[in-house]
């Protein structure tokens, strides 16, 4: 394998599939790109020796989002039995330098280079150049990260926030607190507000609107949960099957989602914005009710406050893979 030096390689590893991307300029189109699935691969490294092995030129420097706290370099993935080490990577494929990042990292690294069209406005909010931005994805698991002010850019800022612990903010969410607590002895934000959480939220909600015989059945049929619920609430909305079951459950989710947000942007400050991605954000917009939304976001004693700051929901499904780029090329100081 001939290594060039022109070349960057950018990862956004997530729990179920890796995306990679080979670029030779940045900002630019990549020369190659290719979503793998973990579960064919016993490793990352087998992984990658796949990609990179239908290259004739392989990259000499690499950047990658992975969901999991990185640690001197390091990382075990949170809902993936994968361990990364970046002197490794860089000693058995010849790099020159490896950055392994949180991909909530890159995610919001990725943000900043959003055009217009690839962002949806929940709350216009006030504009303020400078300020600390927040971001929240709701994927297979709750990804949080900051943004702030850095030499005239901005520094991109790692958060587990997924991880404390849940706080119900009415009596439907105390009843769930109390359902989960029967389960598990915590309850994270991420195991009520993410893909992993939605079939606990469904069983939930199940005890207090029985779901339909053709629900429940193809809920036994399918390996994983989650999609079905996501599909049932969405035809319900757009004029399907009713299914009350998966609207209150997908509802429950938004409704825990917008306090979150909330949360995040006081605890970081977030007068520059919020951005929500993540694959499930996007994906539940025709149920999403952009008054009721805004109406959790906006409380307590900052409401006033919370109502000025921007939210933006991130569309383009890449936006970590091109964080990773993006960092990389900063790293290297070889951005166009």
């Amino acid at each position: 394998m001939t290594h060039s030096a022109c070349l960057l390689l950018a990862g956004d590893i997530g729990a179920t599939k890796t995306a990679l991307a080979l670029y030779q300029t940045w900002p630019g189109q990549p020369l190659r790109q290719q979503t793998l699935q973990n579960r064919a691969f016993a490793s990352f490294d087998a992984l990658l020796l796949d990609f990179l092995g239908q290259g004739e030129a392989a990259p000499v420097r690499a950047c990658f989002g992975v969901a999991g706290p990185v640690m001197a370099g390091a990382v075990h993935m949170t809902n993936l039995n994968w361990t990364l080490d970046a002197r490794t990577l860089q000693q058995r494929f010849g790099f020159l330098r490896v950055d392994l990042i949180n991909d909530l990292v890159a995610t919001a690294m990725g943000a900043l280079h959003l055009p217009p069209a690839d962002l949806r406005i929940l709350q216009p909010g006030e504009q303020h150049a400078g300020g600390a931005m927040a971001v929240l994805a709701p994927g297979s698991g709750l990804g949080e990260a900051f943004l702030v002010p850095h030499n005239g850019g901005y520094l991109p800022c790692p958060s587990e926030g997924g991880h404390v612990s849940f706080a119900p903010r009415d009596g439907l969410q105390s009843d769930l607190l109390a359902f989960m607590r029967a389960r598990q002895a915590h309850v994270s934000v991420e195991q009520v507000c993410s893909g992993l959480a939605l079939p606990e939220l469904f069983a939930f909600m199940a005890t207090r609107e029985p779901p339909p015989d053709w629900l429940q059945a193809q809920l036994e049929q399918a390996d994983v949960p989650t999609p079905v619920i996501v599909q049932a609430g969405l035809e319900a909305v757009q004029g399907g099957r009713p299914c009350d079951v998966a609207v209150l459950t997908l509802r429950l989710f938004l409704d825990i989602l917008a306090d979150e947000a909330a949360n995040l942007a006081l605890k970081t400050l977030a007068i520059g914005g919020v951005f929500l991605g993540g694959g499930l954000t996007p994906r539940l917009l025709p149920l999403l009710d952009q008054q009721r939304f805004l109406s959790v976001f906006t409380r307590g004693t900052y409401r006033d406050w919370l109502a000025r700051i921007p939210i933006r929901i991130i569309l383009n499904p890449q936006t970590a893979l091109l964080g990773a780029a993006a960092y990389a090329a900063d790293a290297l100081g070889t951005r166009s």
